[in-house]
Order: structure tokens, then C-alpha cells, then sequence
């Protein structure tokens, strides 16, 4: 092989310099933001949403679950983020456990051929082709006239399920479609049943995916606001609560719970990394143990 000139160093040089400089600013237009924000949350307690800081202290994060009296008299949003934050908690898991367990049944009934399934399958995915302020108008409607009032989880959790199933179901489909059936055609052959042969080989197998799904379920429903301010009646999601302390008057409160938002979303993303880790390299480990006793 020809060794590589000065011309050709240089060149590819320049390249490895541009790259770089592109990932640096990338990095710093995704997470700049971010570190600002976690910096500005310690504001001492006469600061504001800008620079230069007045001092650090954890006041804000202290009147974020506990706002004073004076709230009202500086013009801040008094919301109360705690609830809030735990009905959006509480949704998004009853979202995430629903939508995982329709979108397993709808990808495990698609990989067999039927009447009608493309239509179907188009059906499935009409709440991502929707506008989510059309999907919460309609629903709003929908329930104010049969009479039943708007709530933030009875109104709210159909929608967020509408929108969502479709990402669950796209995952879930996707990991079907690379399953070696192979593995299951083995164990009816030796006897298993059709439930059986879902319970103790397919489903172990589709673990990985079945928890990505779930991950998709919990992020989307858990900061939907297009879908969710139509329905949720008088107690506020935290999506919908945040917007309202931007639309009064922006204190450092605010930066704290965008924080903590943001905590809440890298516990939830590494809670489910390790355990999908956790599946993926388990029965290696069990083998081991059978194979050593």
C-alpha cells in the first residue's frame, strides 16, 4: 500500500477538526440549556431568571413545594407542583403498563396474516397522524356531550393512549419482525401449547423490547401538553403547570422544576437501561450457575 502524503494528512486533518468543532457545538446546543438552567435554579433568594447570579442558595427548590404567602404579592405563579408532578407520574405509568400491553397483543396478532390487516395496521397509527390539539378538542367535546366531566386522569388517560400505543406498537413490531419463530416452532414440537410457548420463550426474548416500549409509553405521556390541556379538567398535569408559571411572571422556581423534570427523566431512562442489561445478560449468568451445580 502507497504511504499516505503530507497532502493527504492535512486534508483528513481538517476533517477530523471540523468534526470535532460540529460535535462540540452539538453537544452544547443540546445540554447548554440544560446547565444553564441547573445553574440559574441556585439563585440566592433576591435573584432572578438572568445572569448575574445573587448569590446561591436552595430557596427556590424550597418554594417549589412549599410556596410563602408572598407568592401572590411578587406576581409568581402559585402552582402546586408537587401534585401536579405526581398525577403526571401517575398517568404516565398507567399510560406506559396499557399502551405496552396493547401494543405486545397488536404486534403479536400482525405477524400473522389476516383480512384486513393493512387497513388495520393504518388504523393503529392514525394517533400519530392527528394533530394532538384536534385528538384533545375532539375528546373534549366528546365528553362534554355525554355529560361526563373532564378529569385529569379519566378524560386524560384515552388520549394519552391514543397517543401513544402507536410508538409502542411500531417498537413492538419492529422487534417482531427480526424474532426468529424458529424458537417457538421448537417448543411446540416438543409439546408446548400456544400460551405456553408465549409465556416461556417468546415473551423472555421480546423482554428488551417490550421495556423499550414501556420507555416510549412513560417519556410521551409524561410532558404531553397539545393533548392534555383540553381534558384534564381543573387539577393540573405538571406540563400544564410549568406553562402556567412562564405565562405570569418567570422566577427561578421555574429552573427547579425543569430540573428535576429532567432528573426524573435519567432516573426513568437508567432504570430502564439496567434492567434490559439486566435481562439481556441474566440467563448467561443462570446457564453458568445450572451448568456449575
Amino acid at each position: 500500500m502507497p504511504e499516505p502524503t503530507s497532502y493527504h494528512v492535512a486534508k483528513f486533518g481538517w476533517v477530523k477538526i471540523v468534526l470535532a468543532v460540529y460535535v462540540v457545538l452539538f453537544v452544547l446546543m443540546l445540554y447548554g440549556p440544560f446547565i444553564v438552567m441547573v445553574i440559574l435554579s441556585f439563585q440566592g433568594e433576591d435573584g432572578g431568571p438572568t445572569f448575574p447570579m445573587q448569590g446561591t442558595s436552595i430557596f427556590w427548590y424550597e418554594r417549589l413545594f412549599n410556596p410563602s404567602g408572598t407568592a401572590r404579592d411578587i406576581g409568581e405563579y402559585v402552582g402546586d407542583f408537587g401534585n401536579a408532578g405526581l398525577r403526571s407520574l401517575v398517568l404516565a405509568l398507567l399510560v406506559m403498563c396499557i399502551s405496552t400491553v396493547l401494543a405486545t397483543m397488536a404486534a403479536q396478532a400482525m405477524r400473522a396474516r389476516f383480512l384486513g390487516a393493512g387497513p388495520i395496521f393504518y388504523l393503529y397509527l392514525v394517533g400519530i397522524m392527528i394533530p394532538g390539539v384536534t385528538v384533545g378538542l375532539g375528546h373534549a367535546l366528546f365528553w362534554q356531550g355525554i355529560g361526563i366531566d373532564k378529569h385529569w386522569l379519566g378524560t386524560t388517560l384515552p388520549v394519552h393512549i391514543l397517543w401513544t400505543f402507536p410508538f409502542c406498537f411500531i417498537v413492538m413490531l419492529t422487534v417482531f419482525n427480526r424474532f426468529d419463530r424458529s424458537t417457538e416452532e421448537a417448543a411446540m414440537c416438543l409439546g408446548a401449547n400456544s400460551w405456553r410457548t408465549f409465556w416461556h420463550i417468546t415473551l423472555p426474548i421480546m423482554k428488551p423490547g417490550i421495556m423499550a416500549s414501556a420507555l416510549f409509553g412513560f417519556t410521551l405521556s409524561f410532558d404531553e401538553f397539545a393533548r392534555t390541556v383540553l381534558v384534564a379538567g381543573s387539577q393540573n398535569t405538571l406540563p400544564l403547570d410549568v406553562l402556567g408559571a412562564t405565562t405570569i411572571r418567570i422566577t427561578p422556581r421555574i429552573f427547579a422544576v425543569g430540573v428535576i423534570i429532567t432528573l426524573i427523566s435519567f432516573a426513568v431512562i437508567g432504570i430502564f437501561g439496567y434492567l434490559m442489561t439486566a435481562s439481556r445478560y441474566r440467563p448467561r449468568f443462570t446457564g453458568q450457575e445450572e451448568h456449575q451445580v
